[in-house]
């Protein structure tokens, strides 16, 4: 078949706008499929014995070219391929301009829906804000509204309110421990005026006079006793606190306290029974250590009945010594001893003694002893008495001699 009639034949199988030029090595055309004169593209100024790919504009037509020399019934001839790509770049166009439009777009529609999410997402926040604001001290009893989220706004909600309610307690315990105190300094005071005016409002025996200041002085003393407690108790609010460590015979200063105590009982009928072992020895501070242990003393001769009994022992226990005070008192509810260490707690104001207490004696003894690096319990059971026990951690003997000043948070 002529080459002429396999090119004619070939043209009917491609696209209007594709064009196939044959030329001789010489640029002499052969054959040219028809189309356009504006797809026709001329032979590069190239030799193409390879591929020659091309991209080039003409009549306002983008068009894509193939140029290469190829042999055909045994002679070489020049082949031209060609067609127009108006549509790609229009597609790409297209593409492009709604790019420029709808990205726009998507940014705005983007930050208004942030705004609307974020202000859905905040509103909470800023209703629990407003709310705590607004709570002051004096309505300590209102509470943050809780959103039913189940996220940590929840949990951050639920904080506050178990932060609030804690506070609440503080405070009016704070409330009740100044009236309390308000009350026996203004107690104390007038009975010493009292009793001074009355001793000299004329000439009075010696005798009288004695008495006289022997009330004052009384009164003086328990004063005095309530404003040191104050002070101890100052003193554990302290961030960092020096604490003296030397040496102490456990047992010598068990026995002294107690023995100290013993008039007092002996006025309620009580007695004392002191079980040591010899020789107990620990590093710590002897003024505070002789405080904690005349706090519990103090408590059980103070809720023990007449006649009762009180036993105060020392003795090893695995690692540690175990000071524990007992007494055949009234007890401690069970309600009530998780909270007997917090400052200001009274069990109940109808409790025998209870106008004795100021609620900070077991508050101190705790931070003497977990000053210490010791630790504190109580069993106990109401009609049938308490026992408090302070472990205290055995100390080398290598160290008993060792004194520093150990800095505690």
């Amino acid at each position: 078949m002529p080459l002429a009639k396999k090119l004619q034949q070939l043209t009917l199988a491609i696209a209007t706008t594709d064009i196939i030029q044959l030329y001789r090595l010489d640029g002499k055309p052969v054959f040219a499929s028809p189309g356009s004169d504006e797809l026709k593209v001329p032979w590069p100024d190239q030799d193409c014995l390879e591929r020659c790919y091309g991209l080039v504009r003409q009549g306002g037509h983008r068009i894509r070219t193939l140029n290469h020399v190829i042999t055909l019934d045994g002679q070489r001839y020049r082949l031209s391929l060609s067609g127009k790509i108006d549509e790609h770049f229009d597609v790409l166009n297209a593409i492009r301009n709604s790019y420029f439009l709808v990205c726009p777009l998507m940014l705005l529609l983007s930050v208004g829906g942030g705004f609307v999410l974020s202000g859905r997402a905040l509103e909470p926040i800023n209703r629990i804000s407003v709310e705590a604001q607004s709570i002051g001290i004096q309505d300590l009893k209102r509470r943050i509204p809780v959103p039913n989220t189940g996220d940590e706004l929840q949990t951050l909600a639920e904080t506050w309110n178990q932060l609030l309610a804690r506070l609440e307690i503080a405070v009016e315990r704070l409330a009740q421990f100044a009236s309390d105190l308000s009350h026996d300094l203004s107690t104390t005071i007038t009975i010493m005026m009292t009793t001074a005016g009355l001793a000299l409002s004329r000439d009075r025996s010696p005798e009288e006079y004695r008495a006289a200041l022997k009330n004052i002085n009384i009164e003086c003393e328990a004063t005095a006793q309530l404003l040191d407690t104050m002070l101890a108790m100052a003193r554990t609010d302290l961030v960092h606190q020096k604490i003296e460590w030397k040496p102490i015979n456990l047992t010598e200063l068990v026995i002294e306290v107690s023995r100290q105590f013993q008039p007092r009982a002996v006025l309620k009928g009580q007695t004392i029974a002191i079980e040591v072992q010899d020789e107990v020895w620990t590093n710590g501070d002897l003024s505070l250590l002789r405080r904690m242990v005349s706090i519990l003393l103090d408590n059980a001769i103070k809720y023990t009945p007449d006649t009762g009994s009180i036993t105060v022992s020392l003795a090893r226990r695995d690692d540690d010594y175990e000071l524990r005070v007992s007494d055949t008192g009234i007890g401690i509810p069970e309600h009530a001893i998780p909270r007997i260490f917090d400052r200001f707690y009274r069990v109940d104001e109808s409790r025998p003694e209870s106008g004795e207490s100021n609620g900070l004696g077991l508050a101190i003894a705790k931070w003497v002893v977990e000053a210490h690096r010791s630790r504190i319990d109580v069993v106990s059971k109401p009609g049938q008495g308490s026992t408090f026990t302070v472990s205290i951690p055995q100390v080398l003997q290598t160290k008993l001699s060792e004194t520093a000043y150990a800095q505690l948070s």
